[in-house]
């Protein structure tokens, strides 16, 4: 009976403990706590740029009176905007005190947070949670609700010029000048920036843009700037007032924009882009208004970066215009007047080209045109010399002698190659100690042209025409070789320089082959000739079938001679017999390529477009 009594005790002592254990702590000498009251020193927070570093709101509570040091004391200040109920909130946590203040960046960092466009007043929640530091006994606050409107950082727009300016061709690649602004973030959002400008007047409604990255500065280069302003409506050659801006805006997508900076006004002349060719078309032209029009004869040549010459015979009472690309009417130029009077006429383009196109000279006859794209002009010169339609070569120093006509075979021609509308070139070989002399008219000498140098001096020699030329004629150069003799009728200039790629070079060049949609008919279509864009070397672009071959023409139509190469992507120029009997092999893929020949680098390359 003794031991059952003790058993019994500590059956309901353990029965005690496990009840008390289960039984939620409610001791006397350690009451729980209250949930918090909290307060805010406005209800409506709208900083300013100025109030960046300034405390502009403070929220406080009531002391919750947690059994427990004051300062190991935890609360959680919640921030949502209204109706989420704090689905999506913004904390903070406070140790031990009873306030928070936040400055006007902290806002304006909080607002961004929840993806808001700045400006806007948007209602928030805010309420506290309370706890032990170990988050036990947590209690909420009332909610109270407040209104914040964000603010950004001003853009100050300079510039490294206040104007006006005048962009220049000559300085193409040179920055055209500077733009400089602060930075002006938007809470932790990566903040970008682009330069916008449009004419006055435009307001900005479809303005021209240099995107510039999180860069606070831009120097656009003068080519590209130029270009701009040209689509932005400053029309190449005039002078317009243009307004300068900066946007910034969330991320590098540039679509969600932020802020625009000041306005700054400049005056700006702009040039005409120099294209890289320039053709001649129209009823005062031998080629009428047919586009493309006939080449070289219509194609002007180049003086130097920035202006082209041609001669050619303009026919009273019509008109014509200037092509950048041969065959294409989507850019033109012109000019109101027909260039003939002092300092020529202003250079015009596109829409500002007159509907009646640049009136001819009222006298038909041989001009020289010479337009010059920095000083927009255009001016139009009776010329007294007259650029013949064919250029040949006599005399000791070449292979024929003085006979005459002069040998106009491939292999072995005398005759020279029309390289634009002013100029002829050839590769000969020319023996030293004779002479030799130009004719327009192959089997004539009733006109010739030559010179008193052997032109191989810088700049070369002034070329002379008829009776100029001395009875000497024009001497060869004192070593015997292969030359590359340019004549150039726009400036009167002969050059004789040697040349030490492959011979012979062709007038012209063909391809023909089954990778090629001709096949091997030859003569082959008009568009597998190639274009000369030098003395030696010739380009075309046009499809290739992969493994075929092929083979180039110097002569359309004839079989006799023949160049051609061992690779399929280049290499180096056979000619004749050195070209093997399985041909030029085609790429290994199908697709238009452009070929390039060049006989003075001896090489051929293909690349696929």
């Amino acid at each position: 009976m003794k031991y059952n009594f003790k058993y019994l005790i500590a059956a309901m002592t353990l029965l005690t403990t496990i009840f008390f254990a289960c039984k939620k702590e409610s001791n006397p000498f350690f009451p729980n706590g209250s949930a918090p009251v909290l307060s805010s020193t406005t209800t409506t927070i709208a900083p300013a740029p100025s109030d960046s570093n300034n405390v502009v709101a403070s929220f406080s509570w009531s002391n919750p009176k947690y059994s427990t040091d004051s300062a190991t004391q935890k609360f959680i200040l919640e921030i949502d905007s209204t109706g989420r109920n704090f689905s999506k909130e913004i904390t903070r946590t406070i140790i031990g005190t009873l306030n928070i203040g936040f400055t006007g960046r902290q806002i304006d960092s909080i607002f961004a947070a929840f993806g808001f466009t700045p400006g806007q007043a948007i209602s928030f929640d805010v309420r506290l949670t309370s706890s032990y530091g170990n988050n036990n006994e947590q209690y909420k606050s009332n909610v109270i609700t407040v209104k914040i409107t964000s603010y950004l950082v001003p853009i100050t727009l300079t510039t490294s010029t206040s104007g006006p300016l005048t962009l220049l061709v000559t300085n193409a690649t040179n920055p055209a000048m500077a733009f400089n602004w602060n930075t002006s973030p938007y809470g932790g959002d990566s903040v970008y920036y682009a330069l916008q400008f449009d004419t006055v007047g435009g307001k900005f409604a479809n303005p021209q843009s240099i995107q510039c990255g999180s860069s606070v500065t831009t120097s656009p280069e003068v080519n590209n700037f130029n270009l701009a302003l040209i689509a932005a409506g400053v029309q190449g050659g005039s002078t317009k007032n243009v307004e300068f801006r900066v946007m910034s805006y969330i991320g590098s997508s540039y679509t969600k924009s932020l802020i625009a900076s000041n306005t700054v006004t400049l005056n700006i002349t702009t040039y005409t882009p120099v294209p890289k060719n320039l053709y001649i078309v129209g009823s005062a032209t031998q080629g009428g208004w047919n586009n493309p029009v006939p080449i070289p004869s219509q194609e002007f040549a180049p003086l130097n970066a920035v202006s082209f010459a041609i001669e050619v015979y303009l026919t009273a009472g019509q008109s014509y215009l200037l092509l950048p690309v041969n065959g294409d009417w989507s850019h033109k130029y012109g000019c109101a007047t027909d260039g003939t009077a002092a300092g020529g006429g202003q250079l015009l383009t596109d829409n500002a080209v007159p509907g009646s196109n640049t009136p001819s000279p009222a006298t038909s006859g041989w001009y020289n045109i010479v337009v010059n794209f920095q000083t927009q002009t255009f001016t139009v010169t009776p010329s007294t010399t007259v650029v013949p339609s064919h250029l040949y070569i006599v005399g000791g120093a070449t292979a024929g002698g003085w006979s005459n006509p002069v040998d106009t075979v491939f292999n072995g021609s005398q005759e020279f190659a029309q390289l634009s509308a002013v100029s002829f070139g050839i590769v000969v070989n020319l023996t030293a100690g004779q002479s030799y002399l130009f004719l327009p008219l192959n089997g004539d000498w009733s006109h010739k042209f030559g010179g008193s140098t052997d032109g191989t001096a810088t700049g070369g020699g002034t070329l002379l025409a008829d009776n100029a030329v001395p009875g000497s004629n024009t001497p060869s150069p004192v070593t015997t070789g292969n030359y590359l003799i340019v004549v150039n009728f726009a400036n009167n200039t002969y050059t004789v320089t040697p040349y030490n790629g492959v011979m012979p070079v062709p007038a012209n060049l063909y391809i023909v082959g089954a990778a090629t949609a001709g096949g091997w008919s030859n003569p082959v279509p008009a568009n597998q000739q190639f274009t000369q864009i030098s003395t030696t070397e010739f380009q075309i672009t046009l499809p290739l079938t992969a493994a075929q071959s092929y083979l180039f023409l110097p002569v359309n139509g004839s079989w006799n001679d023949k160049y051609g190469g061992t690779s399929a992507t280049g290499g180096a120029i056979l000619f004749d017999n050195a070209v093997p009997g399985s041909n030029t092999p085609s790429p290994a893929v199908s697709g238009n390529y452009l070929i390039d020949v060049n006989f003075a680098t001896g090489q051929y390359t293909l690349t696929q477009q």
